[in-house]
């Protein structure tokens, strides 16, 4: 696929045969009619999600920048293109509480209940120290 196809964002389309097979490649009619026939008549295919290639999941942004496009085949709802972020991003100055590992809660009646974590007070996060 030239470069000058290759967009920032990226959409999703889902076929209309299977509905577990998905394909991924750069938003627009032209990315779209640039894929090879073999690719395109796998369908009809219905748009589906669209989004930043940044935000992409490592091994499909690669194969967007190195072929053009992916083909994922899994049910939509394991479908996960996007990297998931986590949570709550730690301040370099803050770590995981190593009582609760970032939860905020720890167990108690041996794992029958569980309570607010008392060392980080349910935040998941302690001031690092500076050792």
């Amino acid at each position: 696929m030239p470069a000058e196809l290759f967009a920032v964002r990226y959409k999703v389309w889902r076929s209309n045969k299977d509905k577990s097979l998905h394909l991924l490649c750069a938003e627009g009619s032209e990315a779209f009619n640039a894929l090879p026939a073999a690719i395109r008549h796998l369908g009809p295919w219905t748009g589906g999600a669209e989004g930043d290639v940044t935000r992409l999941r490592l091994p499909y942004r690669l194969m967007l920048t190195e072929q053009g496009f992916a083909v994922v085949y899994a049910p939509v709802a394991q479908l996960q293109l996007e990297a998931v972020s986590g949570v709550h991003a730690l301040h370099p100055a803050n770590t995981e509480c190593p009582q609760c590992k970032g939860t905020g809660r720890v167990p108690m009646h041996h794992g029958l209940r569980d309570k607010e974590c008392p060392r980080c007070g349910g935040r998941g996060w302690i001031k690092a120290t500076g050792r």
